[in-house]
């Protein structure tokens, strides 16, 4: 017998997957966020210290903990959740490129918002607001970043 399918709930199934998928990404975007704005707490507060010790060579410490390993760490922990989340099995680029184009995007963006709101400084209001403002959207760059879709 042929059975005849509602029209509201091919409507409702479409929906559904596509909350789920808005959900995972959402998540995505959290996590990647939090880390990226921990990591930069934590350089930021230290960045006296690492200035203290022997200003260029400290300096120089500074610039490879943020340009070399917080992507690294950054792209490690991108790939992690990519194959937790989303099931992806190997990655298309290393983790440093990987950690590197999220970092710079979050970096401009962070720059840009504290030009606009004039704030000089990283504050917890400020990087609470700018989490769930840019979760979702860092969650599409994360996802793409691995070069899948």
């Amino acid at each position: 017998m042929l059975k005849i399918q509602n029209p509201l709930e091919n409507a409702f199934k479409g929906i559904e997957s596509t909350l789920k998928r808005s959900k995972l990404i959402f998540i995505h975007g959290i996590i990647i966020l939090a880390s990226l704005t921990v990591i930069e707490f934590f350089l930021y507060n230290s960045l006296n210290s690492f200035l203290t010790y022997m200003p260029p060579i400290g300096y120089a410490f500074f610039l490879l903990a943020s340009y070399i390993i917080q992507p690294i760490i950054i792209g490690a922990l991108n790939i992690t959740v990519l194959h937790r989340l989303y099931k992806f099995q190997g990655w298309q680029i290393g983790f440093w490129e990987n950690g590197l184009l999220l970092f710079l995007t979050f970096a401009s963006i962070n720059l840009v918002f504290q030009t606009v709101t004039h704030i000089s400084y990283l504050s917890i209001i400020f990087a609470i607001t700018e989490t769930i403002l840019l979760a979702y959207p860092f969650g599409i760059i994360a996802k793409l970043s691995n070069g899948k879709s």
